[in-house]
């Protein structure tokens, strides 16, 4: 079975959060996808970002202090899932990274924006609204009933 590194972005603006509706399997879900070679997983979450909204995001997170010596801290994920994915028409794993990321500019093309209060009738997986849940929390811009 095939196994891809992914890299996501969650944008969270007040208490919303912008999703995209997934071309392959149809449902709304935060934007992202596979990490191409000579590419890190931050460069990865923030260029699909802007290939499936058009806005330009940079992604933020927490960071140890760890550097010098050549080295630079990346921002942590927000969390990390390994998910089997079942397209129509294949199924392959995924390891994903997904980052909390903020807009630094672009105009949004494609996505729409969710309330707190819209996500749990969301056609999309459980996962994805934990993942949403999270990501509000982290922000400290609404929680989602458990």
């Amino acid at each position: 079975m095939r196994r891809c590194v992914v890299a996501s972005g969650v944008l969270v603006e007040d208490g919303r959060v912008l999703l995209i509706r997934h071309p392959r399997l149809g449902v709304w879900i935060y934007p992202g996808g596979h990490v191409e070679p000579n590419e890190t997983p931050r460069e990865a979450a923030e260029r699909e970002f802007k290939e499936e909204t058009g806005l330009m995001v940079e992604v933020v997170g927490p960071r140890h202090g760890i550097g010098g010596d050549g080295v630079t801290e990346e921002p942590l994920p927000l969390t990390i899932l390994l998910e089997t994915v079942r397209y129509p028409d294949e199924v392959h794993i995924h390891y994903d990274l997904v980052f909390l990321v903020r807009m630094v500019g672009g105009q949004l093309r494609e996505g729409r924006w969710f309330a707190a209060d819209e996500l749990e009738g969301l056609e999309t997986y459980e996962n994805v609204k934990e993942v949403l849940r999270l990501a509000l929390r982290a922000t400290g811009q609404g929680v989602l009933r458990p």
